[in-house]
């Protein structure tokens, strides 16, 4: 396998072949009508960004969908050549949603998930050396007392789910697949106040909770 044509095509049947072992992917990816690189935001490696929807019975899971795939211009820049993409796709879970995903919160996070690693290039890097990696959204349409006095609610990323393996082959490289969940306020503020410390004892908390890569408006905070 030598184009990009072929590990680009390669790419989207390895990543639906692996998303429908673990659930029910939707057969229409969410996309946008205009590509958001060319309105001022960050560029895809193969431009094209979209976003795919997978069901099961306990759970929604919404993905980002081209943060691998390899780089459109991989046969001209050696540089770009080994790499599928920026080596990771985010996704976001929580209770089931009934039909379309676009118009929810946790498209929105997923969304806003995606583009920070389009923007930032190399969150794979920061993962293998921190484990977990918190940060803040804006445009995240949950309930007000997520939200701090910025307008921002507090996620993060990395924590472990037996449901949804960590690591996809491609045909380039091996990428990973990053849970990016929900923060309560209260959560997002204990990271602030204790740093790295405080984002590792907050990641133990949440798994000793349960359901740790679950994002639920409802969920009690564990501090």
């Amino acid at each position: 396998m030598n184009t990009y044509e072929e590990h680009f095509e390669a790419s989207c049947k390895l990543r639906d072949e692996y998303w429908n072992t673990v659930g029910k992917l939707d057969p229409d990816v969410i996309a946008h009508a205009i590509n958001p690189s060319f309105m001022g935001g960050p560029r895809w490696p193969s431009l094209r960004q979209a976003y795919a929807t997978i069901r099961r019975a306990d759970r929604t899971i919404i993905a980002s969908d081209g943060l691998s795939d390899p780089y459109d211009d991989m046969e001209t820049n050696n540089a770009n050549a080994p790499y599928n993409g920026f080596g990771l796709e985010v996704y976001v879970a929580s209770a089931p949603i009934e039909g379309q995903a676009s118009n929810t919160w946790q498209f929105q996070m997923a969304y806003q998930a995606a583009q920070l690693m389009a923007n930032h290039g190399n969150i794979v890097g920061l993962l293998e050396e921190m484990t977990y990696i918190t940060s803040e959204f804006y445009d995240v349409d949950v309930p007000a007392e997520f939200v701090n006095e910025e307008g921002r609610v507090g996620v993060i990323m990395g924590l472990p789910d037996e449901a949804v393996p960590d690591t996809l082959e491609l045909t380039i490289e091996p990428v990973k697949i990053v849970n990016v969940k929900l923060l309560t306020l209260a959560e997002l503020e204990y990271v602030t106040q204790h740093g790295a410390e405080g984002r590792m004892k907050l990641a133990e908390l949440l798994l000793q909770q349960g359901n740790a890569t679950i994002s639920d408006i409802d969920r009690p905070s564990v501090v």
